[in-house]
């Protein structure tokens, strides 16, 4: 348009050197009409002096005619009025731009900022890489991996969260080595005199008092491995092996583990033949908790209902407080100074059933606790 507009003011100021002067300018007359470029062009901008248009690829510049007078003036005052000043050379004018457009620039600009864009997302991309990760360490991590070395890069905020995530980790694998160190010296320490009570039970006469003594031995020596095996089982250290078993085969070896007799509890569709699919040890200590509180708080003898999609343990009792229907919690302070015990066997078994997928819930009504299995799955 800029250099469109200079010709047009050489076409009214020409001199020896119009022709050259046009061609500075990448401007020249064409031979097309003004008519047909205005009929068969495709218009591009508009202005007072002419129009630009575009025919066949190349751009076009059609000067516009003077304005004409509006009427003529009468005869009578032809004598009066001056006649009109002369205005130029009105022929129409055509002028062709000669500067080809070219791609080049254009796709060299598109370049550069493709390139940019990409520089810009591999910075990027190389800054994020220590957070995943950082983010697929705390995922082993929370799997149970806690032997892991998160490689530390840079000294931005990301290599200081790994930092202290490394240094995070390091104290929990050593706390958690010195726990099992712990637990296995007190297993250790248990399991020698219970084995020498035991043999020294054997050497007695056979008498009631000796099979007595007998069972007691057994029984705390089978506690003693479901304790080991409970502590492997908080750590994530042992799975569920789930099978499928009938239910009253597991309620007799849970009333073998707590060396009671199925008719201290009273059992409603034990010939219901339910099925189900469990780990039949972890299962059998998660109802032998339940019935152990049942058989020790109730003033009646307990009642155990067997269904096809629950199982109710119920008994007759003072209801538990607020504070210890939380059974996601291994311990409170109602505990700390309890005699009694330590508040574990609930949170033990809300943690096998919840590895199972099953539920455990609990109603109080008209004085009668219920704890309720819900063998349905969750997941």
């Amino acid at each position: 348009m800029r250099r469109f507009a200079l010709a047009e003011r050489l076409i009214h100021h020409k001199s020896g050197n119009f022709d050259a002067e046009l061609r500075q300018l990448m401007i020249a007359p064409s031979s097309l009409s003004p008519d047909f470029l205005r009929s068969h062009g495709k218009n591009m901008a508009e202005f007072p002096f002419g129009k630009m248009l575009r025919y066949n690829g190349n751009v076009y510049f059609v000067k516009s005619l003077p304005p004409r007078f509006p009427f003529p003036p009468p005869p009578m005052f032809d004598h009066v009025l001056p006649p009109p000043p002369p205005m130029g050379d009105f022929s129409p004018i055509v002028l062709e731009d000669l500067k080809k457009e070219s791609s080049i620039s254009v796709w060299s600009v598109m370049i550069v900022i493709d390139i940019l864009v990409l520089l810009f997302f591999g910075f990027i991309l190389k800054k994020l890489t220590p957070l995943h990760r950082l983010k697929n360490a705390i995922i082993n991590f929370k799997e149970g991996d806690t032997h892991l070395d998160v490689p530390i890069e840079g000294k931005d905020e990301i290599s200081q969260i790994t930092q202290e995530f490394n240094l995070a980790l390091e104290k929990i694998a050593s706390m958690k080595e010195a726990r099992s160190l712990f637990l296995r010296n007190i297993l250790h320490e248990l399991k020698t005199p219970i084995m020498k009570g035991s043999l020294t039970t054997d050497c007695f006469e056979a008498s009631e008092n000796q099979e007595r003594l007998k069972r007691i031995f057994n029984r705390m020596d089978y506690l003693l491995g479901e304790f080991s095996k409970m502590e492997r089982f908080s750590s994530g250290e042992i799975n569920i092996n789930a099978r499928e078993y009938r239910f009253v085969d597991i309620l007799d070896h849970t009333c073998d583990i707590l060396m009671c007799d199925k008719k201290n509890i009273t059992i409603k569709g034990e010939d219901s033949a339910l099925l189900i699919n469990v780990d039949f040890e972890l299962f059998a200590i998660a109802l032998k908790n339940l019935l152990d509180n049942a058989l020790k708080y109730s003033t009646a003898k307990p009642t155990l209902i067997i269904l096809s999609q629950s199982i109710e343990i119920c008994s007759v009792g003072d209801p538990l407080s607020e504070e210890n229907r939380h059974f996601s919690k291994p311990f409170n302070r109602t505990y700390e100074s309890s005699m009694t015990g330590l508040g574990l066997g609930l949170y033990i078994t809300h943690s096998i059933l919840e590895k199972h997928g099953y539920k455990l819930e609990y109603q109080y009504t008209s004085g009668v606790n219920c704890f309720r299995i819900q063998l349905k799955k969750r997941f």
